[in-house]
């Protein structure tokens, strides 16, 4: 198995990602990608989008700026029959579209029950998943939604 990898990925915040794709026997290359972060090009109708917390999830569906690119990138998706899995490092208490509700933060007047709302929205207009994982599984994720179970386990 091969992995692309987006250019756009910063380098430092993806380290432990690429890690664990060697440590698994999982090659990979950093490429330009239309739509999403990561893809194995044996499989190209499941991409996986990385999103570091629900406030960047909240700045890609609410602000006017990100929102424009975001929901195009939807719809690139939606359009080219690809799957798209929004992979949200948030940890904690959230594992879920329904514990994003709890979700707060003093940087955003985004209320967790709109986000949650929203990403229903998405989730039920555009076929698109969201998954929560703590930042430590990030790469284990990936894999798993990629690659299937062979790489579920920890």
């Amino acid at each position: 198995m091969t992995i692309y990898v987006d250019t756009r990925e910063h380098p430092s915040a993806i380290k432990k990602i690429l890690r664990t794709f060697e440590r698994n026997g999982v090659a990979y290359e950093i490429k330009k990608l239309d739509v999403g972060d990561y893809v194995d090009p044996e499989r190209p109708n499941i991409v996986v989008d990385r999103k570091q917390n629900l406030g960047e999830v909240a700045s890609n569906l609410f602000s006017p700026h990100d929102r424009g690119r975001f929901w195009r990138e939807l719809k690139r998706a939606n359009d080219n029959g690809i799957h798209l899995v929004i992979l949200v490092e948030h940890g904690g208490s959230i594992r879920s579209i329904e514990d994003v509700a709890g979700w707060s933060s003093k940087y955003t007047h985004v209320s967790g029950r709109d986000l949650m709302e929203r990403i229903y929205q998405v989730h039920i207009g555009y076929g698109v998943d969201f998954a929560f994982c703590d930042k430590r599984r990030t790469g284990k994720e990936i894999l798993k939604i990629l690659g299937g179970e062979k790489y579920g386990s920890s």
